[in-house]
């Protein structure tokens, strides 16, 4: 099952780690898309003992960089081709309180598996020279995703963890799955108990990106929307035909801001997104709210999120208004007049009433 262009790099990784005398495997969504036949850059794996020497080990053997997530004893590795590798210490995890990181204690691979999110990424196959390969399928992962449906592995699930409602239907859009009758009326309760509130915004924001990065947001949306979940995210958020117009997370984003009329910055700055990123985002959804040609150029990305929210402008609608206030306060416009006056003219350019400058001096004279 393990696909020709990942056994070699797998082959060579079980053997330094059963040389070190530790137990590996390759786990969860990567064995799932192995066998779906779905390509995957990023693969996790699994070691009874510290991945620390096996993480060192790829570095020195194929290049690329490592960070450490000590908390977890967790490894991520970002080859020099791509493929990105985290490694773990086995592990059972426990939590405090609904929401909370998890406390974990080193542990085996069937408890290691038991912390999955589904029953579709609870699945592991051994990477080790004498059994390369071997399937441990405790708690029925391939009957899972033979049938097509998204399972949670025990009660406490979405208490444990809310994030995992927003991964329920984000798997269930990108793979035309089911949600599993018992899962989905404990979905109801988690939304209904309104356990999501208890996740920080930088989590929530988290896999609400995830979901604007899969191809089936429509259909992730209307999940959404039958468990309630959108709320969660921002209060009126709705899908909305445009936002398939959206190119890349950004433009959605921008997208999302600007259906939200008058809620769009709060809804913006709750995200807490880079500066930088919602500095710009606001500036396109004051040139959607304004309808007026704005006062400087806008970025490519500013460009395409009023574009696709104000489908048919012309060209000049977007060019930076034709009149400038140095010019209005150098022809003797009243100081107090300026911001009016070129307010004016804004509306009259993105109308297309206005199409060159020297249109825009007629209208002065």
């Amino acid at each position: 099952m393990i696909p020709r262009k990942h056994k070699e790099l797998l082959q060579c990784i079980g053997k330094y780690a059963d040389k070190l005398g530790l137990k590996a495997w390759v786990v969860g969504g990567a064995v799932r898309d192995f066998y779906l036949g779905r390509d995957t850059k990023d693969i996790d794996l699994t070691f009874e003992g510290s991945p620390e020497s096996v993480a060192n080990f790829c570095i020195r053997t194929w290049g690329g960089t490592k960070r450490k997530f000590s908390q977890f004893n967790t490894y991520r590795v970002v080859l020099d081709n791509g493929l990105k590798l985290d490694l773990v210490q086995a592990r059972k995890e426990t939590y405090a309180r609904p929401g909370a990181l998890p406390e974990i204690t080193p542990s085996n691979i069937k408890d290691d598996l038991f912390r999955r999110d589904f029953t579709a990424n609870a699945w592991a196959l051994s990477i080790l020279p004498k059994n390369f390969g071997a399937s441990y399928d405790p708690f029925g992962a391939k009957k899972a995703i033979d049938k097509g449906v998204v399972k949670i592995l025990h009660d406490k699930s979405f208490s444990d963890d809310p994030t995992r409602l927003f991964r329920a239907v984000r798997f269930a859009g990108r793979f035309g799955w089911t949600i599993d009758r018992k899962t989905s009326q404990l979905m109801q309760d988690a939304s209904r108990e309104e356990y999501p509130f208890i996740l920080s915004r930088e989590r929530v924001r988290q896999e609400f990106v995830k979901i604007l990065e899969e191809k089936n947001v429509r259909e992730i949306f209307a999940l959404m929307e039958r468990y309630e979940l959108l709320p969660f995210v921002y209060p009126g958020l709705k899908w909305n035909d445009v936002l398939a117009k959206g190119k890349g997370v950004s433009a959605k984003l921008g997208l999302c801001a600007c259906l939200l009329e008058a809620s769009g910055p709060e809804f913006l700055i709750s995200l807490h997104l880079p500066k930088e990123t919602t500095h710009e985002l606001l500036g396109a959804w004051t040139v959607v709210d304004e309808q007026k040609s704005p006062a400087a150029p806008l970025t490519q990305l500013q460009e395409a999120v009023v574009r696709a929210m104000c489908p048919g402008l012309k060209r000049t609608a977007l060019e930076p208004c034709f009149i400038k206030g140095r010019e209005l306060r150098e022809m003797g416009v009243n100081g107090r007049n300026i911001a009016s006056v070129l307010d004016r003219f804004g509306k009259l350019q993105w109308a297309g009433r206005i199409a060159n400058r020297e249109q825009a001096l007629s209208f002065l004279d």
